[in-house]
Order: C-alpha cells, then sequence, then structure tokens
C-alpha cells in the first residue's frame, strides 16, 4: 500500500488525472463486464421469452375465436343430426312414414310410394323414394315445402303435375323425394357393392 501512495505521490496532476480516468474506466469496464452485461443478456431472454408468450396468446384466442364458431355451427346443425343409424329397413321404414305424416298434415292424397334402396356416401347416407299424390294445388304445394323444411333433411328432387278436372284447381302429382341421414359418429366403412367384382389383393414379390 505504501508503494502505492509513493507511485502516486510521484505523479505530477496530468499524471494523476490520467490515473483516476484509468482506474475510472476500469471500474467501468469491469461493472459492465460483472453486472451491465449480464442484466442486458437477461431482460434481452426475457423479451424474447414475453414475445414468444404474446404470439402463443394470440394463437390461443384465435383458437378460442375458431371454437366458438364451431361451437355455434354445432348447435345449428345439431337438429340435423340422427343420433342412432337404424337399419336401413327400419330407417326407409321411418322415411316413409314421415312422408305419410306430412301428406295428412298438409290434406294430400297419397296413391303410391315406392322406396328405393338406402346408398352409403363418404359422409352421408341416403334414402330416396318415388311417389304419386292427388290434392288441391295449394294443398300439394304445402306438402312440398313441407318436405324441404322438415329437420329430417328430406328435399323434393324431381315433381310433375297433370291436372285431374279441368273445372277444379285438384291435381296429380309425381315426385322424388330424398332425404340424407348424418350422424355425429365416424361414418363406417363404405359397404363394398354387391354387383363390383372383389378387389385384386396385390401379387406378392
Amino acid at each position: 500500500m505504501n508503494e502505492i501512495n509513493k507511485f502516486i505521490a510521484g505523479l505530477n496532476d496530468n499524471q494523476k488525472k490520467l490515473l483516476v480516468i484509468a482506474v475510472v474506466i476500469v471500474i467501468a469496464a469491469l461493472f459492465d463486464r460483472l453486472l451491465i452485461a449480464p442484466t442486458m443478456s437477461r431482460l434481452s431472454s426475457i423479451e424474447e421469452d414475453i414475445t414468444k408468450e404474446e404470439a402463443s396468446i394470440k394463437q390461443d384466442l384465435r383458437f378460442l375465436g375458431y371454437k366458438d364458431r364451431i361451437l355455434k355451427e354445432a348447435r345449428d346443425i345439431d337438429p340435423y343430426l340422427t343420433r342412432n343409424k337404424l337399419t336401413d329397413d327400419e330407417m326407409i321404414a321411418a322415411f316413409l312414414n314421415k312422408i305419410q305424416n306430412l301428406a295428412s298434415l298438409s290434406k294430400v292424397n297419397l296413391i303410391k310410394i315406392n322406396p328405393g334402396t338406402g346408398e352409403q356416401d363418404e359422409q352421408y347416407w341416403k334414402y330416396q323414394a318415388d311417389l304419386e299424390c292427388s290434392g288441391q294445388l295449394a294443398d300439394v304445394v304445402s306438402f312440398m315445402h313441407a318436405v324441404n323444411s322438415d329437420s329430417d333433411l328430406m328435399k323434393v328432387d324431381k315433381f310433375d303435375f297433370s291436372g285431374k278436372k279441368s273445372d277444379t284447381d285438384e291435381i296429380k302429382a309425381a315426385m322424388t323425394i330424398e332425404k340424407i341421414v348424418v350422424t355425429d359418429k365416424p361414418m363406417p366403412h363404405k359397404a363394398q357393392d354387391a354387383n363390383a367384382p372383389p378387389a385384386t389383393p396385390p401379387a406378392t414379390p
């Protein structure tokens, strides 16, 4: 310590100023290296984490927006879903019974009705019936509207009108009605067409 004091005492004023400046620079460098640099590095890391969290939160909020939209669409679709898939015979019977009820409510007389074979698509089953009926024009139109607006997902696919008598509004109509069945469960594998040849297994190498 005495050696340092003697060294400092032997310096002139300019040299002492330079020594003080050098000491301050060294202390500042050490302060920067030991405290400021690690702190700034940590702050930079924290800012990066905050940026990532903000991006994650924005993505989650977007997903929540999708969730609300999906739930709303699910509520809109829910009334049209068939909860329990019946056999083809049971589904066709229910389909025909529905048509008969709607015709009765619309005061339309069903002359005959012929159901078609059910078809399985990628996402739904489709049933079809050809029918002939008669009634007042307004009642037949009302019947067709009831079919198209029913929650059972039915529609009048084709129709043809013909007058029964020239002096009345009573008509005879032929139409094809389709019904779509959609469930909330995964579709089973599509049944193979009985008329289609069986698939040929791949050749063994």
